[in-house]
C-alpha cells in the first residue's frame, strides 16, 4: 500500500512539474524578435538623443517606458505615487596636467584620477616608491606604486593600511592602462557624474599611471623599479610631483523606473526579485548620437518584454508567488547612479530582495564568438548563491538551450565585468546576481552601435532565459540561500 502510495505522490508531482513547465513556456512566448525591434527602433533612435542621464533624452526615455509600463497594467512600487524614482545628481568635468620630474603627463592618455577634490595643486610634492616607506620623514609626499594584477580595490585598500599619515595620496602605476581605463571610465571620461545626496570622496587622491608614459623617466627616477631591477636610493624621493587638477560641476535631475507586479501568494509576496537594465547611454558628442542599440537598448526593450510576459500571467491568474520588480535604471553609464541609488534606497527591503537578474548589451556577438549567436556569458551567477547558479543553469537546460560562457566570472579577470554594470550595487549588499552579457564589440561606446546591427533572436533567446530563471525564482517554494 504503501509503495503504492508513494509512486502516486511522484505520479502528482511530476504533473504539478510538467504543468509548470507548460506554463512557463506558455508566457515566454510573449518575448518575442517583432516588439523587440519595433520597441528598441524607437529608443535608440536619433530622436532620443543618446539618452543621456539628466538630459533630455534621458527623460523622453523614462516617458517612453512608464506609458508601456501603464499600458501593461503595472503596478506602482510600494509607497510609491508613480513609476519614476528621482535621484539628483551633480555632472562634473575632469581634467588637469601632471609632471613628474618635470616631465608632462596627458590627462586620459598618459594618467587618470579619481578621489580628487574639485580643486587639487600640487607643488614640488616628493614621491616615494613603496619599498622607501622607511624612509619617508615628516613632510607631507606621495607614494608610488606598482600595480600587482587588476584587483584594484584590495590592492589600494592593503596598500592604504601601511602607510604612514604623511602620505596624502598614491600614484598607481599598470602595464594594462588600457583595460584599467575601460574599467575606471564611469569616473574620468570628459563628463562624469555622482549622487547629490552621497557626499564625493576626497579624503584621498589616487591617481592612476600608464606604464609606458614613465619611459622617458626611467634615468632621471632614482632607481624606481620598472622591470630593470634597479637598486632604489632609499633615502632620495623618485619623484618630484607637481599636478593640477581641476572639476567643474553642474546639478541634474535623473531617474530610475521602477514597475511593479505583486506575487499572488500572501505570504512569499513579500520578497521579490529584481530585473534591471540600464536604459541610459553617452548622449551626444561633437555633434555625432550615441544611440546605445546594444547598450544598453537590448537590455532595456528585454525589460518590457519581461514585464509583458509577467504581466499576462498574472492577469490569468497563473502569475508567481513572489513579487517582480522591473526596473530600467538610470546613470549606469555614469558610475552605476541609478543602482547605487536604489539600493541606498530601497522601495522594498534588501532584506526581502532575493536576487537581481542584470541584462547588459546581449544583442550582438563579441569576437571569441565571431560565428555563434547561441551564447551568453553569465557573470556572478555562485559569487553569492550556488543555487542562484544552479536555478540559471536548469533554466537553460530545460528551455533556452544557449551556451553559457564563464569566461569573465572571476574577481581577477582583467576587464573587471562584475564590477562594471547595475548587479555590483546590489552584489555589495550580500543580494545574489546575475549579470547577462554577450561581451564587447567593435561599436561599443560608439556611434555606430545602431539597431540595424542588432541580432533580435538572440535578445529574445537571451531574455527568455532571463524569464525562466526568474519564474523558477518567483515560484519556488523556498528562497535560494546565500553561501556561508
Amino acid at each position: 500500500m504503501k509503495r503504492i502510495l508513494s509512486v502516486l505522490f511522484l505520479g502528482f508531482l511530476f504533473v504539478c512539474r510538467s504543468q509548470e513547465l507548460d506554463l512557463a513556456k506558455k508566457y515566454s512566448g510573449y518575448i518575442n524578435e517583432t516588439d523587440l525591434k519595433k520597441n528598441l527602433s524607437i529608443i535608440a533612435s536619433d530622436d532620443y538623443l543618446g539618452r543621456e542621464t539628466g538630459k533630455q533624452g534621458q527623460k523622453m526615455t523614462a516617458e517612453f517606458l512608464t506609458a508601456y509600463f501603464k499600458k501593461l497594467g503595472c503596478d506602482y512600487a510600494p509607497g510609491m505615487s508613480g513609476y519614476e524614482q528621482y535621484f539628483n545628481v551633480i555632472e562634473s568635468t575632469p581634467g588637469g596636467t601632471m609632471s613628474l620630474n618635470g616631465s608632462t603627463l596627458n590627462f586620459k592618455t598618459d594618467f587618470i584620477y579619481y578621489a580628487c577634490k574639485l580643486k587639487t595643486t600640487l607643488k614640488n610634492i616628493p614621491v616615494y616608491s613603496t619599498d622607501q616607506l622607511s624612509a619617508i620623514g615628516e613632510d607631507s609626499c606621495y607614494v608610488i606604486h606598482m600595480l600587482r594584477g587588476m584587483e584594484i580595490r584590495k590592492e589600494i585598500s592593503a596598500l592604504k593600511k601601511e602607510l604612514p599619515k604623511q602620505v596624502k595620496g598614491i600614484i598607481l602605476v599598470s602595464d594594462q592602462y588600457d583595460s584599467l581605463y575601460d574599467y575606471l571610465e564611469h569616473y574620468v571620461t570628459t563628463k562624469t557624474m555622482y549622487l547629490a545626496d552621497q557626499k564625493k570622496k576626497e579624503e584621498f587622491p589616487v591617481l592612476f599611471v600608464k606604464k609606458s608614459s614613465l619611459n622617458p623617466l626611467k634615468k632621471n627616477s632614482n632607481g624606481f623599479l620598472m622591470g630593470e631591477g634597479k637598486v632604489i636610493q632609499f633615502s632620495k624621493p623618485v619623484f618630484i610631483l607637481d599636478a593640477g587638477l581641476n572639476i567643474q560641476e553642474e546639478k541634474l535631475v535623473s531617474s530610475n523606473v521602477l514597475a511593479y507586479i505583486e506575487g499572488n501568494d500572501p505570504v512569499l509576496s513579500k520578497e521579490v526579485v529584481i530585473i534591471s537594465a540600464h536604459y541610459d547611454h553617452i548622449g551626444i558628442d561633437n555633434g555625432l548620437v550615441f544611440n546605445g542599440a546594444d547598450d544598453d537598448g537590448t537590455g532595456t526593450v528585454a525589460l518590457l518584454e519581461l514585464a509583458e510576459a509577467f504581466m499576462e500571467a498574472k492577469k490569468n491568474g497563473q502569475g508567481p508567488k513572489r513579487s517582480i520588480l522591473i526596473m530600467p535604471i538610470s546613470g549606469e553609464e555614469k558610475g552605476l547612479l541609478g543602482s547605487d541609488y536604489y539600493s541606498s534606497h530601497p522601495v522594498i527591503p534588501l532584506e526581502n530582495t532575493v536576487a537581481d537578474l542584470n541584462i547588459d548589451m546581449i544583442g550582438r556577438n563579441d569576437i571569441a564568438h565571431e560565428k555563434d549567436t547561441n551564447y551568453i556569458y553569465i557573470i556572478g551567477s555562485n559569487m553569492l548563491s550556488d543555487e542562484l547558479h544552479e536555478v540559471n543553469e536548469k533554466a537553460n537546460e530545460q528551455y533556452t538551450h544557449l551556451k553559457l560562457d564563464y569566461k569573465f566570472n572571476s574577481l581577477s579577470d582583467p576587464n573587471q565585468f562584475y564590477y562594471r554594470s547595475d548587479h555590483y550595487n546590489f552584489a555589495k549588499f550580500n543580494i545574489p546576481v546575475i549579470f547577462y552579457f554577450s561581451g564587447v564589440h567593435e561599436d561599443y561606446h560608439q556611434a555606430t552601435d545602431d539597431v540595424e546591427k542588432i541580432i533580435f533572436s538572440k535578445v529574445e533567446r537571451v531574455a527568455r532565459l532571463v524569464f525562466f530563471t526568474a519564474w523558477e525564482l518567483t515560484n519556488a517554494s523556498k528562497r535560494i540561500t546565500v553561501n556561508h
